[in-house]
């Protein structure tokens, strides 16, 4: 073995620890990444160069080499969020995700793994996490929640057109002409025919409609104020405000009765009793095409209210009332019940063979290698549900990264000692060959 040899051999423990403190740095630097878990740098020794004599044979090491760079999958602790979709894996599982580009159903072995589970509900009510990566079920489906939209639609239009808003404001229209009529013929500038007058206006107005029942008066141009005809029919058509244009028709009703009853003395009783019987026709089936408008937004998604340690997740719908289990991808959910407890999908964890063998690719995500065991098979509830005791989810936490601190700062003060020690192998090398070349003068 030459002088130089054990300079290049010095170089090899420059290198080797120069990686070490890279490994070192990424750890500390991700001290307080969600879901993040530390590297750990191995060496091993190069081949060594064998030195023989008359005796035995000898070796002479050559230098070091980076032999794995481990991540140590070590659990962490819990941290205590007011987010219902904060979610932590006690176990060795992983939560699943896909690319949203990616075709689903996906195998596991294509899903993207997480211990990060800091999840929020996109525009379109995918789970995902902050980069946009969907939450996969048990299906291997990204978990959509259903708005419902269509249902809503479908009943806010048969509210308008179907027999209930619709009927009830022609019949209001016809009553306003019939009473017209009868102030028409009260004495002129009467007591009694200006104070019908004022109340069968106000009446008409506040269904968009004057006082000879046909001209329309525009909606108010934010389309909120639901006074006038065509607000009443725009927030039954939208489904969001039903209640509000079936108030509106009551209030109106009950100021045309007011209006009928200041013309007592020419309005017949029988008048006054169709009058009635109309009220009480067109605010049974106007309650009961709201019930049905309803139904069909409660049955919206509205809020994830509870997440199990399972997976199962409930969500209360739009009215804030109905409560449903998540059932499948873009679909509406099931009712809350014991039974549909057991088949209701739920939120996919994957349990790799080896998770040391995952490899990383940025944004706390790891994707499953050959040598880390992650089945190539379709997702099942089976096998991808936590099981709720080794395997279990916890809702408002999220676990915090496993770096010590304190140990890397050791491990760093030893990495630096380790690297000075082999600038120093190289340094002495370097004299002992001026010794070499000092002795031709």
């Amino acid at each position: 073995m030459s002088i130089t040899s054990a300079m290049y051999t010095g170089v090899t423990g420059l290198l080797a620890n120069a990686d070490g403190m890279n490994v070192i740095g990424n750890n500390l630097a991700n001290v307080n990444t969600i879901g993040f878990k530390s590297g750990r740098i191995e060496f091993s020794d190069m081949l060594s160069t064998s030195v023989t004599n008359s005796y035995s044979a000898s070796q002479v090491g050559r230098g070091t080499q980076i032999q794995k760079i481990d991540n140590m999958f070590t659990q962490s602790s819990f941290a205590t969020t007011e987010v219902v979709t904060d979610l932590a894996i006690t176990g060795n599982s992983f939560f699943a995700m896909k690319d949203p580009s990616q075709t689903a159903p996906i195998d596991q072995s294509a899903a993207l793994l997480s211990k990060a589970g800091a999840f929020r509900l996109d525009s379109n009510l995918y789970l995902t996490n902050a980069d946009g990566y969907q939450v996969l079920d048990t299906q291997g489906n990204p978990i959509q929640f259903s708005d419902n939209a269509q249902n809503i639609q479908a009943a806010a239009q048969n509210y308008n057109t179907g027999g209930t808003i619709a009927t009830a404001i022609a019949d209001i229209t016809t009553d306003i002409n019939s009473i017209q009529t009868v102030i028409n013929l009260m004495p002129t500038g009467s007591v009694s025919q200006t104070n019908a007058q004022a109340l069968l206006d106000a009446t008409a107005k506040a269904l968009g409609i004057d006082s000879t029942g046909t001209t329309v008066i525009p909606a108010p141009t934010d389309g909120t104020g639901a006074t006038t005809k065509n607000a009443v029919l725009q927030a039954s058509q939208t489904g969001s405000t039903a209640k509000d244009a079936h108030t509106s028709l009551l209030s109106a009703y009950a100021a045309l009765q007011a209006a009928a009853t200041a013309a007592a003395t020419v309005v017949s009783a029988a008048t006054i009793t169709g009058m009635n019987t109309e009220l009480n026709g067109d605010t049974a089936a106007s309650l009961s095409g709201y019930a049905a408008v309803s139904k069909q937004q409660g049955l919206a998604f509205g809020s994830i209210s509870k997440i199990d340690s399972n997976g199962l997740i409930t969500y209360k719908g739009q009215d804030g009332l109905s409560s449903f289990f998540y059932n499948a991808s873009g679909q509406q959910g099931i009712p809350n019940t014991t039974s549909n407890s057991l088949t209701a999908q739920r939120l996919a964890l994957i349990t790799p063979a080896d998770s040391s063998a995952l490899e990383k690719v940025g944004g706390s995500l790891y994707k499953a290698t050959l040598k880390a065991g992650v089945p190539t098979a379709a997702f099942t509830t089976t096998s991808n549900s936590a099981n709720g005791t080794s395997e279990k989810i916890s809702s408002n936490s999220l676990e915090q990264s496993n770096v010590d601190m304190a140990a890397q700062m050791v491990q760093m003060i030893v990495t630096q000692r380790a690297y000075s020690a082999n600038s120093k192998t190289i340094t002495t090398s370097d004299q002992m060959t001026q010794d070499v070349l000092n002795l031709v003068r």
